[in-house]
Order: structure tokens, then sequence, then C-alpha cells
């Protein structure tokens, strides 16, 4: 019987995943992660704000909104320097930030949506040397209307809220596919357990039967 929990406890484990961030790091290239970032800018982290949306894979959403100090590279208007930040939990290489704080951050965008990761050079503002700060202002002076800076346009609230909905809903379905299609090899597992355990059983009576036979 310990054979058969030992196999049970090995299947289980092959079909859990585990999800973890993998990355190499920022390029030591300043100009290459300008030029490859679609905003850069100094901001602080006004409020944190956990979403009450978690996928079937057990993965949640947090947004983050942070005030632009300094813009870096991108077209701002004075009117709009906020900018919600989407971090996905647990395993992803989405950037953590703590709220009250101060970032240098290069931002991505993905339909709309800005996030930051670990692999980027953001950083507190504190770890940043200021010669990086520097050649950031020296590359948005020099390059930023010549080699056509990214337009920013900020949409509305709505908008933004309404596109998050329709991209978290086709994750939802997705991760719920997913989820079907492991349910249906658990299932198969569980049945093909089930039948050891039942020739075990028939095993170890035929033996015992056996057995009481050649002992009368």
């Amino acid at each position: 019987m310990s054979k058969f929990f030992s196999i049970s406890i090995i299947c289980l484990l092959l079909a859990s995943k585990s999800f973890a961030c993998q990355c190499i790091g920022p390029s030591a290239n300043i100009e290459e992660n300008w030029k490859g970032a679609y905003q850069v800018f100094v901001g602080e982290v006004l409020e944190s704000s956990p979403d009450k949306l978690y996928l079937a894979s057990g993965l949640s959403y947090t947004y983050y909104t942070i005030q632009v100090i300094e813009p870096l590279k991108g077209n701002y208007h004075p009117k709009y320097r906020l900018r919600t930040f989407e971090k996905i939990s647990h395993g992803s290489c989405d950037y953590t930030f703590e709220v009250g704080k101060k970032y240098l951050i290069y931002a991505y965008s993905d339909n709309g949506k800005l996030s930051t990761n670990i692999c980027s050079r953001t950083a507190p503002i504190e770890e940043v040397n200021e010669n990086e700060l520097e050649e950031l202002r020296r590359l948005t002076k020099d390059y930023g209307e010549e080699k056509g800076t990214a337009l920013i346009i900020e949409k509305s609230v709505a908008e933004r809220e309404l596109g998050v909905a329709k991209a978290k809903i086709n994750e939802l379905s997705n991760a719920t596919e997913e989820l079907s299609n492991t349910n249906n090899w658990l299932l198969g597992i569980s049945l093909a357990l089930a039948m050891l355990l039942i020739l075990s059983v028939f095993t170890s009576l035929r033996r015992k039967k056996d057995k009481v036979q050649h002992g009368s």
C-alpha cells in the first residue's frame, strides 16, 4: 500500500504547475534601454489597490497609481501626470512598488496597459546613479523631437477599465479551459490509480485464499 500512496503523491506533484520569473537583467547601455521603453520618468507611487478578481490559476492583479515628477521620454501634458501600472502576482517578473516611494521607471505598454518589470532598469530613485539621470535628460533633449518620441495618448478612465475587463475575461476563459483539461487528466490518473488499488486488493485476497487452501 505504501507504494500505492507514493505513486499517488508523485502523480499529483507532476500535475501541479509552478510559475517563476526568469530574466537575464537589463542591458548596461542606458540609451538602448531608453529607446526600448514606451515611457521613462521619475515618479512617486501614490497608492496601491489589489484587484478583487482571482483567476483559476491563482493569479491576481495589483494596480499602482503613480504621479510623474520628471518626464524623460514621451510627450506629457501637465494636467495628465497620473499613470496606472498593472502587476500580476505570484511568479511574474512585474515590478513591486512601495507606496510613498519615488522611482526611476522604464515603462512598457501592452494593449494600452502600462507595466514594468524587475528585468528592466526600473529602480528606487535613491539607488539610481546621477550619471544615468543626466544621460536620460540628454537623450530626451537630443532625440525627443527628432527621433519621434512616443506620443502618450491618455485613454479615458472608462476606456481603460473596459480594456482591462476584456483582458481579464479572456485570461479567465483561457485559465478555465486549462483547468478543465487538467481536471480531465487528473480524472484519468484517479481512475488508473483506483484500478491499481482494486487489482492490489484482489491480488492480496487471492494470495490469502491460496495460502488457506494449501494449509488445509
